[in-house]
């Protein structure tokens, strides 16, 4: 139920120029999701990253965070878990504990959260970095990943959960972010 550094994987789901126009409360999620991704790459922890394709590109800024050597696993499906791709990905870094943020909350967040359970892993959404185009889609969509036994989390649940402690040797360096 916590999360360790040793077995945890981020998914950022489809961040994209097109769609992140149109979503509830854009700017505070971007700034979860880019504190979030700066934890996690001070941490050195593995991530993957998605595009739904026909959406554009992941935002610049988010890119900016994860250089060049982060490359996007384009999707036609909803549901990560139904491309190839992503699957091979993830049984490469073979995670027990798989946590999600990013874009629609009711659509791509939530199949991949359903499908990630039905295959054995523990999943983490973190509420305050996953968003729709409407509150009230993203409510019932949380609602029904409770229902269904998806661990909900914040950005700064997930970053204290992964350190354990301030002796932490990147604590500092972490805090600093948090503090941010």
């Amino acid at each position: 139920m916590i999360l360790n550094k040793e077995d945890a994987v981020l998914v950022v789901i489809d961040i994209q120029e097109r769609l992140s126009k149109h979503i509830s409360g854009i700017s505070e999620l971007i700034q979860k999701v880019k504190k979030l991704l700066k934890v996690w790459k001070i941490l050195d922890l593995p991530l993957l990253l998605t595009e739904q394709e026909k959406l554009g590109d992941t935002l610049e800024e988010i890119k900016e965070i994860l250089g060049c050597e982060i490359k996007p696993i384009r999707k036609k499906s909803f549901s990560c878990m139904k491309e190839e791709k992503f699957v091979e990905e993830l049984k490469r870094l073979k995670p027990r504990k798989v946590v999600l943020v990013g874009i629609e909350a009711h659509i791509c967040v939530l199949q991949t959260a359903l499908d990630l359970v039905k295959e054995g892993y523990e999943v983490h959404v973190v509420i305050d970095a996953i968003g729709s185009r409407n509150d009230l889609d993203k409510k019932v969509a949380v609602d029904k990943m409770l229902i269904l036994g998806i661990i909900p989390t914040t950005v700064e649940i997930v970053i204290y959960e992964l350190l354990k402690t301030s002796t932490d040797e990147k604590f500092k360096e972490v805090l600093k972010v948090v503090k941010d």
